[in-house]
């Protein structure tokens, strides 16, 4: 599965990480969800979505007390 075959708000969320740096800023579910005009648990959804179908691409880990999300 590639980027093409991603739902329309996995495409979103991915595009959404890349714009802003959550490398050095925590990751923050719900201001992603209301930015996105999408609940939680759909955000949690694309993530885990991205994480399997274009894992090589997106890097999510812990760091200094919060969650650290990278995509390219």
């Amino acid at each position: 599965m590639g980027f093409e075959d991603l739902a329309e708000l996995d495409r979103r969320v991915y595009e959404y990480i890349k714009r802003y740096d959550f490398e050095t800023y925590k990751w923050n579910t719900p201001s992603a969800a209301r930015d996105l005009g999408a609940t939680e648990q759909e955000v949690y959804q694309a993530l885990s979505n991205l994480a399997k179908h274009v894992k090589d691409n997106i890097w999510i880990h812990y760091k200094d007390g919060g969650i650290r999300i990278s995509a390219e």
